[in-house]
């Protein structure tokens, strides 16, 4: 009989097939082991799943994590701790991230950003100062090591922007979100300062309070918000328009008034989110100086002028989180000077100060200098810092208030060394970009490269004297932040950026690598009437429109619209 004559394998045979071995596998388990019978099933069955959903993973990844951010923003540690320990909401992303671009991720699209290659390095010289006390301090060493860690984060947001052209859809999300958040984050702490040991908790873990967002991480938020209505950036991307909690010119006044009540405990109790606020919008006003400032100065000079002319005073909640022009003014006199007169203000200043020195001497001047200590040692203890208060989850302070001291204390100075370098190396590609946009005339995208750079200044400096890079609020919301600037400059030095942002972020969603097109043979190139090939001219400076894919959809994914 050849082989032609046997009969066809019916098409449902094979499935039959290999769901009564499943079966037959799974009672033989059973009778074995549940707990690991369980255990398996669940692997599996995640794994079939996201095999089956392989085109919508990159969809996935993004939507979930912009869900997490949102939390983040909102709830704060309250959604940090959704999950099961070690396995929260974070860690979730960050698997989605991971297996996004591994199943749809193409490397090529970073090929040619000098921050691929910077923030590799500094992953590798992380994990040399992590691996090796994993078996001494266990999973600390893991918990501190996403000081480094959560870098992965923009790698993948820039590579999924980028691939899937969805680097303005990603900024136009995050502009439909402000109306939201200033409506909801002005009640969230209010809530969190005032209900005190009543405060809500977080469901199967008593210490966590569903309403405690902190004054520096709200004090980036409403610093990148500051910065985008200032810009005009909503008007450039239409969100001006629109039937519900639109960002138009007739409501602006609602929005800055919201966000004075936001900013009210950043800016008169916490020395960061004041910073971070003067800071980022001192940039904007240097890059933009006829930006629209007028609202926001006379919203500011009108609640400055009534604290100051009749003495208000308000507290909200503890004695601390008074209101007032005095406040205010010891806020920021306690920056730059030691003896303000307030204990509490006066003491962990000197506190801090002394910790950075010490960190300082014993790395760049001291034994540590290659090495630093490593991830997983409680550098409070070691330093001889430690303060004997315990977070919400019965730990002890492990990292001094600066991110960018315990990347030192940490990975010695190499490692500091890389991560200065990769911050200085965006700073100045994101100024780059922004001088160049500006000179060629496109404002819009001036204004989206201004706006990045301000908000990462703010990240910076919340960083300085908090511990904000080393927990998923601050952590992931920086580096997804990273990973999209990144898309913006590599989208840029691309060519892509010839249209306007409004026309850019109302078209349908483009590929931004297109599939290499196969050159044709030679015998079939054409020939000119003297015998030379047809040039097929040069290489458009934009990609061609996508063809259809199956399995593929052409609208964005909710959070992402």
């Amino acid at each position: 009989m050849t082989k032609r004559s046997w009969p066809a394998v019916p098409s449902g045979l094979p499935g039959l097939v290999g769901a009564v071995g499943l079966a037959v596998l799974v009672v033989l388990l059973v009778n074995w082991n549940t707990l690991a019978t369980a255990l398996l099933m669940l692997v599996a069955t995640v794994l079939a799943v996201t095999i089956s959903l392989r085109d919508q993973m990159p969809r996935l990844a993004l939507g979930f994590l912009g869900i997490c951010l949102a939390g983040y923003a909102l709830l704060g540690k309250a959604f940090a701790y959704l999950g099961v320990a070690p396995l929260f909401v974070g860690e979730m992303a960050l698997g989605l991230g991971v297996l996004a671009i591994l199943m749809r991720g193409r490397v090529a699209v970073l090929a040619r950003s000098p921050l691929l290659y910077l923030l590799l390095v500094q992953m590798v010289i992380g994990a040399a100062a992590t691996l090796p006390y994993v078996g001494t301090y266990g999973i600390d060493a893991l918990r501190d090591a996403v000081l480094w860690g959560y870098g992965l984060f923009s790698i993948i947001v820039a590579m999924l922007l980028l691939q899937n052209g969805w680097v303005i859809t990603a900024f136009r999300s995050f502009a439909r979100f402000v109306p939201y958040y200033l409506c909801a984050a002005p009640v969230v702490v209010i809530l969190g300062e005032t209900l005190g040991r009543h405060n809500l908790r977080l469901p199967g873990n008593s210490n966590i309070k569903i309403f405690d967002l902190k004054g520096g991480d709200v004090a980036v938020m409403l610093a990148m918000i500051a910065a985008l209505l200032i810009l005009g950036l909503h008007r450039d991307l239409g969100l001006n328009r629109g039937r519900f909690l639109k960002l138009g010119q007739r409501r602006e006044w609602l929005w800055w008034m919201l966000w004075l009540a936001t900013a009210a405990i950043p800016l008169f109790r916490v020395r960061a989110g004041l910073l971070a606020i003067a800071i980022s919008l001192t940039i904007v006003f240097l890059g933009r100086p006829a930006s629209r400032w007028w609202k926001p100065a006379i919203a500011v000079t009108l609640t400055f002028f009534v604290l100051f002319a009749f003495n208000v005073q308000f507290r909200v909640g503890e004695q601390r989180n008074t209101v007032s022009i005095q406040t205010l003014l010891l806020n920021v006199q306690s920056i730059t000077e030691s003896n303000t007169g307030d204990a509490g203000r006066d003491g962990t200043r000197g506190w801090r100060l002394h910790w950075w020195t010490d960190i300082v001497n014993y790395t760049l001047n001291g034994p540590y200098f290659w090495t630093g200590k490593g991830y997983g040692i409680n550098l409070a203890d070691a330093d001889g810092y430690q303060l004997g208060a315990r977070d919400v989850q019965g730990n002890a302070l492990r990292s001094p208030h600066n991110g960018h001291m315990n990347v030192l204390a940490r990975s010695g100075v190499p490692g500091f060394t890389v991560w200065v370098l990769v911050q200085a190396t965006f700073a100045v590609l994101l100024l780059l970009a922004f001088l160049r946009a500006r000179a060629s005339g496109r404002q819009d995208w001036a204004r989206l490269n201004l706006w990045t750079l301000a908000g990462w200044a703010a990240f910076m400096v919340n960083a300085s004297f908090d511990v904000y890079l080393e927990g998923p609020q601050g952590g992931i919301w920086f580096w997804a932040y990273f990973g999209f600037g990144m898309a913006l400059i590599e989208f840029q030095r691309r060519g892509l950026h010839t249209m306007p942002l409004s026309e850019l972020a109302a078209q349908p969603l483009q590929r931004f690598v297109q599939p290499a097109q196969p050159r044709p043979a030679p015998a079939l190139t054409p020939m000119l009437a003297s015998g030379t090939p047809l040039s097929p001219g040069p290489a458009l400076p934009f990609p061609t429109p996508p063809q259809a894919t199956p399995g593929q959809d052409d609208d964005a994914p909710e959070l992402l619209r």
